[in-house]
This record gives structure tokens, C-alpha cells and sequence, in this order.
């Protein structure tokens, strides 16, 4: 159930188990407390009856041992409130106002079984008190015992029919039971006493929308705000209710609506911020939330809120100054360290990052996390044993996480170490079988280890979980025509490759390569030159296979000037030396042959 805070629904609330103790004026010297007029009379009543009883002296201890638990109580010294009244019934037994008592302060200090005693003690001396019910419920509900507890919330309802607060509690205590059409019937029952009673009404609706029946919910919150359009809490919750509902932008035009109305709510407006960022309006929910901090500019958590925009806006200079606010803020905030660590990370401030990550302490929730990201940044450092080292560790705290063994098969794949690559990667594997990146970065270790089988069928596995992924497409594509093998079916894996990233140049590469292999030598030069447009940066490999192409076609001047265009990017790269030194050997022969003829 949600928690409501309005004053005005908590006196609606008001304490069902809440009793009524009473005493009459001074006694003995001690001062008075203060009572309504009508309290007075009761009490008057009660200690004539018990004067009769036990006498004029004897009742007028027991109500000075009682004013001094009272007394106790109201300092919350629980145990002495119970000794000063335990004194106080040994004078006058059979006061069912100080068993009662009893019982409420053996609630109160929560020993629970001995409120059940003191309880059904008051019940031997009035079957029908309410009160005793009420505490006998509240004992045995704290106690879990949940039967019991429903059955003196029943007796108590049969006492009392008019007293809504008892349904309320009954219809909380089938919640807690998972007894959730027993609940809604109560809160309807309690709504037919009582029509106007508007916190029955909010915790129906509370229950409907915990329950998945957002529209049923929504027409609760409609009818509570035509009673009384005051009733704050259930505005949110009419909004929540479309959400729950998959209205976004009705929910967000009631949310607008209400803020013209109550500009300065903060749930309203913290509701409609976030809808910003599930609809990805960055700057929307940004401005809302910024206007939440004109409100309320020193509160960490709406700083967090913005952090974490400019973060995911990749504004990272924003994204630290309010990082830094709220550190200033909340020292201790490590969550909040973690991101400021992931924004310098992002940014290539390796230092400083590592330098935050250093500070968040063992047994923070980040820290396993802060471990991985001090591994990738010396990873990126090429620090890579440091990496291998760290990673390690951070595998140690974190077992299950398949991000780990995947980032030290990406480091040993760099490393050329294809059998550690491979185990790392068929680990990350194990643990996110559905992960493609983790089956794509399997597929090619498995294909620069020359075990093409392998590649091949991780490729498929990935294509399975993932059918509109181009780039294992073309990877698998490529292979073929590299290997030599399945030419028409790598034709039509980079084709579908290409329906899905048109303008991809390394795409459009892999195609012409693929015809060159079955062939195809007009159609390959046709794509390799569309490949040259179409990259976005100049690709030697790209500018090897035009001039692998052109020399097929005989046009030796124009391969050499390819070949060349790609040393100028890969200079070390010798097979295309070999070629360019084969070309102008080729070149000279047919010169001197050329010369010779001319002789």
C-alpha cells in the first residue's frame, strides 16, 4: 500500500488500537492531566465502581500507579510504564481499563505473546470489549499468525459495524496474506458503510494498480477526485494508473494538467520527468528536473537525476559538475562516485577515474563493479597483464557476471592468444547464452584460430537469437569467400546484410569480394569502387581487394596505385608488399619484352 501523507488522512487513520485512558484529576499531590469533559465523566463512573469494589484508598493507588505508567509511557520507557501498572492491577484487578493498557504497552514494547495474555484477560472481564479485540488482532498479525488475527478483526467488525478503520486493518492484513480478493471485497464493504470515506476508496485503488488492473484503478482515483478534488495523494495515482496502462502521453498531459494546478509538486513533476526519459526526451525530463532544483537545490537525490541525463546525453562536463555537487553534498554517496569514475572513463581521463574508483570502499555494492572498470582502463592502457590480474579479482566478487571472462577474451583476441581467448569467451557464453556480442567475438576467436566448423556455428547460434544482425551477417559472408567455400550462400549473407546497413562501405566490400571469388570480376569492381565511397574513413583492407581486382582485369598500373593507397594505411602489412613488388616485376619483364620486339 502506498503511504499517505496528507494531515488530513492522517487523522482518518487515526489509530484504530489507540485506547482511551482516563484518570480522575489530582491524586495524592500529583498533577492533573488534562481530559476532555466527557472523558472525565467515564472515568468518574469507572472509579466509583471500582471504590464499591475494592475500596476508596485501594482504587485511588491503582490510579496513581496508573497516572505514573501513563506518565512512563509518554517518555517511551516502556518497561517502567509496565511495572507501574502491573502495581497498579494488583490493587484493583479488575479494572478493564488497565488490562487494557497493559495489553497496548506489551504491544508497544513488542512482547506480543504476553499482549495476547493481558488481552484475553480483558475479554474474561468483558467479552465484548473492542479494544480487547483490537490489540488481540494486532498481537497475533505481528506474530503471523494470520487466522487469529482475522478472527478477532471479525468479532471486532461484528462489535463495532461503523468503525472503518477495523476493515481497513483486515483488508491490510489479507495484502499481506496474498488474499487479494478478500481485501477488495472488505474495501468495498468498508466503502458501503462509510460512502464518503475516501481512504477506503485510495487503498481499493492502491490494491487494484499493485494488482495489474490499472484501468479498474484509475476509475477508483476518478471517483475519489469527484468527491473531494482535494485529496492530493490520488492524483498521482490516477497518473500512475495510465501509465500502468501503456497511456504514456495521456498520462503525461494529466500530469502537465495537475502541475498548472500545483506547480510546486514534487511527485507530480518527478512522475512527468521520468516519463521524459522513458519516452528518451532527454532535455524534457531535464528540464523538469531542473526545475526541481529551483525548489529544492540542496537535495542530492534530484542532482542524481540530472547527473545521470547528462551522463546518458553524454555531456560529461555537466554530468561531473553535478556529480561534484552532490559529493559536496553526501561525501559517502559511492553510487554516485561510480558514475563520476564512468564519466572521466568515457571522457579517456583514465587517472582520475581510477583515481574515484580507488575510493569506493569494500563491501559497497559498486565495488566489484569499480574492479571491472579499473581492469578495462588498463586494458585500454595496454597494460594487459595488470588488466589480466585485476579482471581476475574482479571475477573472484562477481562469478556470474559474464562481462568479465567476455573483456579478458577481447584482451587475450588482441593478444593473439586464441585458446585463452576462446575458454574466456565460451565462459561468458555459458553464462549469457542469449548475449551476441558475447556469440559474435566467439565466432571470429574461433575463425582467426583457423576453426572455421566452430565459427560457423556460433554465427548461426547468434543469427538464431538475433536474425537483423548485420554484422554477423557479413562476417559469416565474408568468411565464405575468404575460405573459398559456400560462394552463393555468402553472396546472399552479405546481401541480407546489406538490406539491413545499405550504405555500409565494409559491407559493400565483403559483397565485391564475394564475387571476385565466384568470379564474378565486372560485378566485383563495381561494388569495391561503391565500397571506396561509401566508407566513412579510408580502409586498406577495402583498397587491397580493388587492386586484387584490378590486376585480375590485367590493369596493372591501377593495382599498384590501389596497393599502394593501402600501405599508405597498413605499411607493415608484407602479402600486399609482395604483391606491389610482384606487379612492378611483372611490369619491368614486359617492358624488356616490349623492348626487345622493338629490336
Amino acid at each position: 500500500m502506498g503511504a499517505i501523507h496528507s494531515h488530513r488522512i492522517r487523522r482518518a487513520l487515526g489509530g484504530a488500537l489507540g485506547l482511551t485512558l482516563l484518570c480522575q484529576g489530582c491524586v495524592a499531590g500529583q498533577p492533573a492531566l488534562a481530559q476532555p469533559a466527557a472523558s472525565r465523566t467515564v472515568t468518574r463512573v469507572a472509579v466509583a465502581q471500582a471504590a464499591e469494589e475494592i475500596g476508596e484508598k485501594a482504587v485511588t493507588d491503582a490510579y496513581y500507579r496508573f497516572m505514573r505508567s501513563l506518565l512512563a509511557e509518554q517518555k517511551g520507557d516502556y518497561r517502567a510504564a509496565i511495572g507501574w501498572q502491573k502495581e497498579a492491577l494488583q490493587l484493583d484487578p479488575r479494572s478493564v481499563v488497565m488490562h487494557s493498557h497493559l495489553a497496548m504497552l506489551y504491544v508497544k514494547g513488542g512482547d506480543f505473546r504476553k499482549a495476547i495474555a493481558a488481552g484475553e484477560a480483558v475479554l474474561e472481564l468483558d467479552p465484548k470489549s473492542l479494544q480487547a479485540h483490537l490489540i488481540l488482532a494486532a498481537a497475533y498479525q505481528h506474530l503471523r499468525n494470520l487466522s487469529a488475527a482475522e478472527r478477532y478483526f471479525r468479532e471486532a467488525i461484528a462489535l463495532n459495524p461503523a468503525r472503518i478503520e477495523i476493515y481497513l486493518q483486515l483488508a491490510s492484513l489479507y495484502v499481506e496474506a496474498k488474499r487479494t480478493q478478500e481485501a477488495i471485497a472488505l474495501y468495498r464493504q468498508a466503502i458501503e458503510v462509510d460512502p464518503i470515506s475516501v481512504v477506503s476508496r485510495y487503498n481499493l485503488g492502491r490494491l487494484y494498480l499493485g494488482e495489474g488492473q490499472p484501468e479498474q484503478a484509475g476509475q477508483v482515483f476518478r471517483e475519489i477526485l469527484d468527491r473531494d478534488p482535494d485529496f492530493e495523494p490520488a492524483v498521482p495515482a490516477l497518473g500512475m494508473s495510465f501509465e500502468a496502462q501503456g497511456k504514456v502521453s495521456e498520462a503525461m498531459d494529466f500530469y502537465r494538467q495537475a502541475l498548472e494546478a500545483d506547480p510546486k509538486n514534487r511527485e507530480l513533476r518527478e512522475r512527468l520527468a521520468q516519463l521524459h526519459v522513458k519516452q528518451k526526451d532527454l532535455d524534457a525530463a531535464l528540464k523538469e528536473y531542473q526545475r526541481l532544483l529551483e525548489q529544492e537545490p540542496n537535495n542530492p537525490s534530484i542532482r542524481v537525476r540530472v547527473g545521470l541525463i547528462y551522463y546518458d546525453k553524454k555531456a560529461h562536463a555537466e554530468a561531473i559538475g553535478a556529480f561534484q555537487e552532490v559529493l559536496k553534498l553526501e561525501p559517502g554517496n559511492h553510487e554516485v562516485r561510480y558514475y563520476m569514475a564512468l564519466t572521466l572513463e568515457e571522457q579517456r581521463r583514465y587517472d582520475e577515474a581510477v583515481q574515484e574508483l580507488e575510493r569506493i570502499p569494500k563491501g559497497h555494492a559498486r565495488y566489484p563493479d569499480a574492479v571491472f572498470h579499473h581492469g578495462y582502463i588498463l586494458s585500454q592502457k595496454e597494460r594487459f597483464a595488470e588488466a589480466i590480474e585485476t579482471l581476475s579479482q574482479a571475477e573472484a566478487l562477481k562469478p556470474k557476471d559474464g562481462n568479465i571472462p567476455y573483456l579478458l577474451g577481447l584482451i587475450h583476441l588482441q593478444q593473439k592468444s586464441y585458446s585463452q581467448a576462446i575458454a574466456q569467451l565460451e565462459r561468458a557464453n555459458s553464462l549469457d547464452p542469449s548475449n551476441v556480442a558475447y556469440l559474435y567475438q566467439l565466432g571470429s576467436a574461433f575463425e582467426r584460430s583457423r576453426q572455421i566448423d566452430k565459427a560457423e556455428a556460433a554465427f548461426r547460434r547468434l543469427l538464431q537469437v538475433d536474425p537483423n544482425y548485420a554484422d554477423a551477417y557479413n562476417y559469416l559472408g565474408y568468411m565464405f569467400a575468404e575460405e573459398g567455400i559456400n560462394l552463393d550462400e555468402s553472396i546472399a549473407l552479405v546481401r541480407k546484410a546489406l538490406e539491413l546497413e545499405p550504405d555500409n562501405g565494409a559491407f559493400v566490400d565483403s559483397l565485391g569480394w564475394a564475387y571476385y571469388k565466384k568470379g564474378m570480376v565486372d560485378e566485383a569492381l563495381v561494388e569495391l569502387r561503391r565500397a571506396v565511397e561509401l566508407s566513412k574513413k579510408e580502409d586498406p583492407t577495402i583498397f587491397e581487394h580493388l587492386g586484387d581486382i584490378y590486376f585480375k582485369k590485367g590493369m596493372v598500373h591501377e593495382a599498384i596505385r590501389e596497393w599502394e593507397r593501402s600501405l599508405a594505411l597498413d605499411g607493415a602489412n608484407e602479402a600486399v608488399q609482395q604483391k606491389v613488388r610482384g606487379a612492378r616485376d611483372q611490369l619491368s619483364r614486359e617492358g624488356a619484352q616490349l623492348t626487345g620486339e622493338g629490336k
